[in-house]
């Protein structure tokens, strides 16, 4: 009896904000044909994957890794244009996320970004104890500027995050409207540029126009999701702040050295970028021949698709052919109901995933 009052006990103590989220939905449904998680479809070539494993063996495991990560940071500056104090290296966006919360965060302080899009500004926000503000995108997927606008004129809200392209629709963002919203207001605005490496477009160049203004990569979406490096670009003075809350040594020594070969070969890689965004021309091309299927056009390595038929069975009906795409329709508070109405959001695969998706999606239909 004592051992079931202590944990009633305990879990009260638990934060309020903590007991109501719900956590980030990874679902691990084993499928032999993935395609859910806008991951890299090819495999690691086998010359950088030899150059990694070169790399990893002088590694003293027993010691830690740099704490600044500097010789990648030197690397991801170089590429990038900018100077090494501009640069700042996460343990995935998600880890930069937080530190950007925490930094400009106060007590019930603002947190606004556009709805639906990527679901970890929210968990985030909340769980760090800020009060979320959404604004609903319109019906074409863009800003609803002057709903934004009206809110920040509203409160003075700490952050702003703005995916471009934005997930799960895969659509820029109006550049005239975002920078509508960085010069209105002197909020931290973060730029989350997850899928550049397939959009090829970047407000990264403003930061020396606009000192709020933050920029954000990974390089999880190009075939390096186990590594989990994400990347901050900004004003070195904004680096600085948000560098004090960055716990030590938060990118480890095998991630910080196969990034470096990742991109010292970026040539190679780019060779499977372009073969996705080819594909991702295919595949929507191929959607918009199904009966029944309305896709976006996206800028990412990913396609969301409407269905006139009920999206839950298809997306069941997908998994029993073997195949696992994102189901949006089942999503609940911002994300449910609405714009995404019966929308299911699916990774472009390789020639043969997505010949294999289209076909199992017709039998569905």
């Amino acid at each position: 009896m004592e051992k079931i009052m202590g944990k009633r006990n305990i879990i009260n103590l638990v934060r309020d904000e903590v007991r109501g989220l719900r956590p980030y939905d990874a679902l691990e449904i084993p499928c032999d044909i993935k395609l859910d998680a806008q991951e890299n479809p090819y495999p690691i070539p086998g010359t950088i994957r030899n150059k990694m494993l070169k790399a990893l063996k002088p590694l003293l495991f027993n010691r830690y890794p740099d704490s600044g990560a500097k010789e990648l940071k030197r690397i991801i500056a170089g590429q990038n244009g900018v100077k090494v104090e501009n640069v700042m290296l996460g343990n995935g966006s998600d880890e930069l996320i937080q530190s950007i919360i925490t930094t400009f965060g106060r007590t019930q302080g603002k947190v606004l970004y556009p709805v639906p899009t990527f679901s970890m500004y929210g968990i985030i926000t909340k769980a760090l104890g800020q009060i979320p503000i959404e604004i609903p995108l319109q019906g074409d997927f863009d800003l609803d500027i002057d709903s934004m606008l009206t809110a920040i004129k509203k409160d003075r809200h700490r952050v702003i995050f703005l995916s471009y392209p934005n997930n799960p629709t895969g659509n820029f963002f109006s550049e005239s409207k975002i920078i509508e919203i960085i010069k209105r207001d002197k909020t931290a605005v973060v730029v989350d540029e997850a899928y550049f490496d397939f959009s090829k477009k970047t407000f990264l160049p403003l930061i020396k126009k606009y000192e709020n203004l933050i920029i954000l990569r990974t390089l999880s979406k190009i075939g390096f999701a186990g590594l989990r490096v994400g990347i901050l670009i900004a004003r070195p003075e904004i680096v600085k702040e948000i560098n004090k809350v960055r716990l030590p040594y938060n990118v480890n020594s095998l991630s910080q050295a196969a990034a470096k070969v990742v991109l010292e070969n970026r040539n190679v890689i780019d060779k499977q970028i372009k073969a996705i965004i080819r594909e991702r021309e295919r595949l929507y091309k191929g959607l918009r021949r199904v009966d029944g299927i309305t896709p976006f056009p996206s800028e990412g390595n990913f396609i969301l698709f409407r269905t006139s038929k009920n999206a839950n069975k298809i997306y069941q009906g997908l998994i029993k052919k073997g195949i696992l795409i994102r189901n949006m329709n089942q999503s609940t508070g911002s994300f449910g109901k609405g714009l995404l109405n019966n929308c299911l959001r699916v990774t472009v695969g390789t020639s043969f995933e997505n010949r294999y998706f289209l076909e199992a999606l017709r039998t569905l239909i």
